[in-house]
This record gives structure tokens, sequence and C-alpha cells, in this order.
């Protein structure tokens, strides 16, 4: 097989694991903190969005982050598969309370990638850059405002 087909093979096959998050774009929102610091986010509300997530993504701002909205209030799990940042993650309630955090979890290099899961169940994953969660001296139970709007089916 020739390199140009190779090439592009390689670039329609990249086409079409976004094809379902280029489809939804994506919804914006605010997440508000104590001490009146606030996160603009992007809201990750349908399946393919959630799925696709922060991948293949190189740099997301200090004032930057992705809201995982899901359906209902359940344990959820997180991988760093194909993401190139290192990560915090807050897990939050129905009315915003931070029920679990994870901190400084690092991209996956090598398959098989782990899963991390919230302690309880939950109805919001927050993902931010690593160090987040210390430098805000964020502790369980604090509740954040979100203020979003969800995508249209």
């Amino acid at each position: 097989m020739n390199i140009r087909l190779k090439r592009f093979i390689c670039c329609f096959l990249l086409f079409l694991t976004a094809l379902p998050v280029l489809a939804d774009p994506m919804a914006k929102g605010v997440v508000s903190f104590a001490k009146d610091y606030r996160l603009d986010v992007e809201i990750a509300d349908t399946a393919p969005l959630r799925e696709y997530g922060l991948m293949h993504r190189e740099q997301l701002q200090d004032d930057q982050g992705m809201l995982f909205v899901y359906p209902d209030q359940a344990l959820r799990g997180v991988w760093m598969k194909n993401t190139l940042l290192s990560l915090d993650i807050l897990f939050l309630s129905t009315d915003g309370m931070i029920l679990s955090m994870l901190r400084n979890l690092l991209p996956c290099r090598q398959d098989p990638c782990p899963v991390y899961t919230s302690v309880v169940p939950a109805q919001y994953m927050l993902e931010v850059n690593s160090g987040f969660i210390a430098k805000h001296q964020l502790e369980i139970g604090q509740t954040v405002m979100l203020d979003y709007h969800h995508n249209t089916p």
C-alpha cells in the first residue's frame, strides 16, 4: 500500500472517530465556586460528547473545564485514554455538592488504561486541569453553582 493511501486512511479514520462530536456541538456553561471563582465549561451531555470528552486536547486554560451531565445519579467512571492532559476530576451531586474527587490523573500512554470511579453516585463530573483542586482548596461537601443549557436531542 503506498504512503499516500495510508495517510488518507489514517486521516479518514480520525475523521470518523470525531463525527459524533462534530455532529453534536458542545453547549457552554459556567461553574461558580465560593470566593467568586468561576470556570467557563463545555457541556458534555450526550453519549457521544461524554465518550469523547477532552480526548486529543493539547491545552485547557486555567479558567476552563468540561462538565459531564448525566441523566441520573450513579457511580461514574473516567479513563485517560487518548487524553493528553493531566486532570483533576470532581464528582458532583444533583444539587452541585462535591461528593468525590480524583487528583492528578495522568494521561494513559499504553493499553489497557485504568478506569477511575467516583466513591459514591454522582450526577455530574467536572474535568479541570491537574492541580485545580489543591490550588482552590476544594473539599468534599462544598457546593458549586452550575449554570448551563442542555444540548437539544
